[in-house]
C-alpha cells in the first residue's frame, strides 16, 4: 500500500508542477481559458507558480498539508475554468485531479499526525 501511495503521490506532483509550469510558460490554451474567469496572462502565471510550488510542497511533511489545500484550490479553480471557457469535455476530466488534490489532503493530514503507540 504504501509503495501505491508513493505512487499516486508522485503523479499528483508530477501533474501540479507540469500544469503550473505550462501556465507559467504562458502557455497559450491556459491563458485563453483563464480569460473566461476575467485573469490577465500575469495573473495565470502567478497562479502557474502557486500551482507548481503547491506541488513541490506534498512531499514535504512540515509543508505538505498546506501544499495539497493550495493545490486543491488551484485545481477546483482551473475546473472551474474550464466550464467557464465551455471546455466540457476537460472539464468533467479535471474533476479527476480536483479529486486527486482532495485525497492528497487527507493523505498529508494523516501522515502529519503522531502515530499512535
Amino acid at each position: 500500500m504504501a509503495r501505491l501511495l508513493t505512487a499516486v503521490t508522485a503523479v499528483i506532483v508530477a501533474f501540479a508542477v507540469a500544469s503550473g509550469g505550462y501556465k507559467l510558460a504562458g502557455g497559450e490554451a491556459d491563458l485563453r481559458i483563464f480569460s473566461s474567469l476575467g485573469m490577465s496572462p500575469l495573473a495565470v502565471r502567478v497562479f502557474g507558480l502557486v500551482q507548481a510550488v503547491a506541488g513541490i510542497l506534498i512531499p514535504w511533511r512540515r509543508y505538505g498539508v498546506i501544499g495539497a489545500w493550495l493545490l486543491l484550490i488551484c485545481n477546483l479553480v482551473a475546473t472551474i475554468g474550464l466550464f467557464a471557457a465551455g471546455q466540457r469535455p476537460f472539464a468533467w476530466v479535471s474533476w479527476i485531479f480536483v479529486a486527486m488534490a482532495g485525497a492528497a489532503v487527507q493523505w498529508t493530514r494523516r501522515r502529519e499526525r503522531p502515530s499512535q503507540p
